[in-house]
């Protein structure tokens, strides 16, 4: 890659995930995130623990956070994985539903989620997406994103008393039978014997949630750049997510 190439992709990535703050996944005491001080200065530094689930924020999910016999994270002593590098940097599908929206406030303790993406909506962008790029290589695309804007309100006080828009059980399996390696969103998917399990389990793929700042991103095809820290033998790892909005005008159809 020459030196242009990099300073040009440095300047066009979004930052699409959220920072990691004190409190922000306020699901239960021990899965929410803790910042405690453990030095002060006094010996001439600061020094600060984290303490948080693999799930809160932004981060990705393995297999094996719904399968007992799934893929964990990095768990050879090599410094790769199975699925990273291969998927760090890829193409994905853009598909923006805007319209869809979170719940009411909830009765404390209810679990509930928003309007669903279903596979109709998903069928509908894709053809579209056909007719208005003819020639595209899909055989290139790892990924689908979607986009709701819902996360763009996370520091909203009313945040986590809302469920979040999500997709739809016959919207997964219309992307998992389109041969897509993973879905990534700024939304929370379905319980766990749902969306979950149609998307990874007894499979290699893998989800992304809790992203953010998707407002930003205006081309149907993007690139996806995943980030994990390397947590060796876990579900879910936390995540840096950046995105690049891409020119496909070579494949489009000319008037």
């Amino acid at each position: 890659m020459r030196l242009e190439d990099v300073l040009t992709l440095n300047q066009n990535l979004i930052d699409v995930s959220l920072p990691i703050r004190d409190g922000m996944f306020p699901i239960g005491e021990a899965s929410n995130v803790k910042l405690t001080t453990l030095a002060n200065y006094e010996n001439g530094y600061y020094e600060t623990q984290l303490r948080m689930s693999v799930h809160a924020g932004t981060h990705m999910d393995y297999p094996s956070h719904i399968d007992e016999q799934g893929q964990r994270a990095f768990i050879s002593d090599a410094f790769q994985d199975s699925i990273f590098p291969e998927h760090t940097f890829t193409l994905a599908y853009f598909l923006p539903f805007d319209n869809k929206q979170p719940t009411d406030i909830l009765p404390e303790g209810t679990q509930r989620y928003g309007d669903e993406i279903t596979s109709e909506e998903i069928r509908e962008w894709s053809d579209t997406f056909g007719k208005k790029y003819p020639a595209f290589p899909h055989k290139n695309v790892k990924g689908a994103l979607l986009r709701t804007l819902w996360y763009d309100h996370w520091f909203d006080a009313d945040f986590w008393q809302r469920g979040s828009p999500t997709l739809s059980d016959d919207g997964a399996q219309y992307l998992v039978s389109q041969g897509i390696n993973y879905i990534a969103s700024d939304f929370l998917f379905t319980f766990p014997g749902r969306t979950h399990d149609i998307v990874m389990k007894g499979s290699d793929r893998f989800q992304v949630e809790s992203l953010c700042n998707l407002s930003k991103l205006s081309s149907d095809v993007v690139g996806l750049f995943v980030a994990p820290l390397k947590l060796q033998g876990c579900e879910g790892l936390p995540a840096r997510v950046y995105a690049v909005n891409l020119d496909l005008s070579e494949y489009e159809v000319k008037s």
